[in-house]
């Protein structure tokens, strides 16, 4: 039968043999995989498991503990049975070696004196290499079957859909966040969280490795999709039955095929962004005639003048966000375009959809398990994409200041004032004007004038909460906010001039940003 191993019952059923069982009777459709000769009394360190001994009883023993001993040690070391010749020092097969098999469930047959072991050892090779020739010939036609899935087209779906044909299971492929590019059954997608979370567990670094696990009575071999040194992908491939030789074969072709697919679908892809990329950046640039913008955004999935908004995301690396951001996005249906930069990337959409950009936050922070920004510009025509493109990335930087994680341009209050002021000389002239006499009081006399101006107004000008958090007296601050009005002539207690002083200290914090 196809794909069924040799077993030892297989072995007593060959004619010409004339061999007889004597015991283990319950265990006879173990699978043979090799044949070995031995006298010696403990064969097992040089034996690997599902061999059939052949044996005279010379390393048997002469008592009966010996001889229960002698086969306990076979059974435990996973041999697939015992061959016993007579009549060279043994009539039958001793009864306390036999008695020991029958309990252990260890199969032992009796090999008559005419029949030499090079018949048995002859007879096993023989069907064991016609095994051998019928499961490659098999693989063969499989694997012209998954390499015509690969070249008519049918990409990772249609290459997983042969593979699980082939092996009569099911195939799984995982992106490198865990999400299904291909799963060919319910086994397989039912499975999909539990085999992504065994591989964040159990991984190894590098790319030359496989797993296998049980999970709910299917076997299942991973292994991760790749070639020159970079992963790619994962596949998993499992069935209710154990994963035999032929399995692999077929998985290990269908893996060649998949990194091939998925190379190309990389490149494609990279094609595809630093397209979207240059137009987004033209789009910005305002460097386009409104006739080109139309037709490309169009070619991008907008609607026709639909207004459009930007979304500036950071806290991961570019290039994993940018993929993780167009894989969500593509599924989400309707337009998008992603645009990378050196601290993260640009995503413009259309504005008033059904998109709601907390959920795109959430669910992107969750997939690269980052804690992301995100900043959101207002709604515009196409033609002013480079004023939502100044917004969002204004409500970024308020989002690093204040410790937030998303915010819209139009619910900055007062930033928006601050934020107005594009020019960096500007910002830096209006707190220069203010704050220039603290800064040279502060080097000249090692003081803490500013930190201290900061701590008040943070606290709405509570003198005690002010002073616990500097760890200062109340006297000391108010000595020191005293020296401020002094040095710049403004009036503290002046809710107008407490004003000026909160906005020149946050100019100060926005010229920090390196973005400003």
């Amino acid at each position: 039968m196809r794909g069924v191993p040799l077993t030892v019952r297989d072995i007593l059923a060959m004619p010409a043999l004339g061999l007889r069982l004597i015991a283990g009777e319950r265990n006879l459709d173990r699978p043979v995989r090799w044949v070995h000769a031995s006298e010696l009394e403990d064969p097992t360190p040089w034996l690997k498991g599902g061999e059939l001994l052949l044996t005279t009883g010379a390393g048997a023993g002469d008592t009966a503990a010996r001889q229960r001993a002698y086969v306990t040690r076979l059974s435990e070391a996973g041999l697939a049975g015992l061959g016993f010749g007579l009549g060279f020092g043994h009539g039958r097969v001793p009864r306390a070696l036999a008695g020991a098999a029958e309990r252990l469930g260890f199969p032992v047959f009796e090999v008559p004196y005419p029949v030499p072991f090079i018949a048995i050892t002859e007879a096993v090779f023989t069907r064991l290499l016609a095994e051998q020739y019928e499961v490659l010939q098999r693989a063969v036609e499989t694997e012209q079957v998954l390499t015509r899935a690969a070249m008519d087209g049918q990409g990772v779906e249609g290459i997983a859909s042969a593979l699980a044909a082939g092996i009569g299971g099911w195939a799984l492929v995982l992106d490198l966040h865990g999400m299904p590019l291909a799963a060919t059954s319910g086994a397989a997608r039912q499975r999909a969280e539990r085999v992504w979370e065994e591989l964040r567990e159990r991984r190894p670094g590098g790319t030359g490795f496989s797993l296998t696990l049980v999970d709910r009575g299917h076997h299942v071999w991973l292994q991760p999709v790749g070639a020159r040194g970079r992963v790619e992908a994962f596949l998993a491939v499992g069935k209710p039955g154990s994963l035999g030789q032929f399995d692999r074969i077929v998985a290990a072709h269908a893996l060649s095929l998949l990194a091939i697919e998925l190379a190309k679908a990389r490149a494609v892809a990279e094609a595809e962004r630093r397209l979207q990329g240059d137009f987004f950046d033209a789009l910005a640039a305002g460097s386009l005639p409104g006739s080109e913008i139309s037709k490309g955004l169009g070619r991008f999935g907008f609607r026709r003048d639909a207004e459009v908004t930007v979304l500036a995301i950071e806290g991961a690396d570019p290039s994993e966000l940018a993929y993780a951001a167009e894989d969500h996005l593509s599924r989400s249906g309707g337009g998008y375009l992603i645009s990378r930069n050196g601290s993260g990337v640009h995503v413009l959409v259309e504005a008033g959809g059904d998109r709601d950009v907390e959920d795109l936050r959430t669910a992107l922070s969750g997939r690269l398990g980052r804690e992301l920004r995100l900043g959101v510009g207002s709604a515009v025509p196409p033609t002013e994409v480079g004023r939502s493109l100044r917004e969002a990335r204004y409500a970024l930087r308020v989002c690093g200041l204040e410790g937030w994680s998303i915010a819209g341009f139009e619910h900055l209050g007062t930033y928006r004032l601050l934020l107005s002021m594009s020019e960096p000389d500007a910002l830096r002239a209006f707190s220069d004007s203010l704050l220039g006499p603290l800064d040279a009081y502060d080097r000249d006399h090692g003081g803490e004038l500013q930190p201290s101006l900061r701590a008040f107004l943070q606290h709405n000008a509570r003198w005690e909460t002010a002073a616990a958090e500097l760890f200062v007296h109340r006297h000391t601050l108010r000595y020191r906010m005293r020296k401020v009005e002094e040095l710049t002539g403004r009036d503290l207690s002046s809710s107008f001039d407490r004003m000026e002083f909160w906005l020149a200290l946050r100019a100060r914090e926005l010229l920090a940003d390196p973005d400003a």
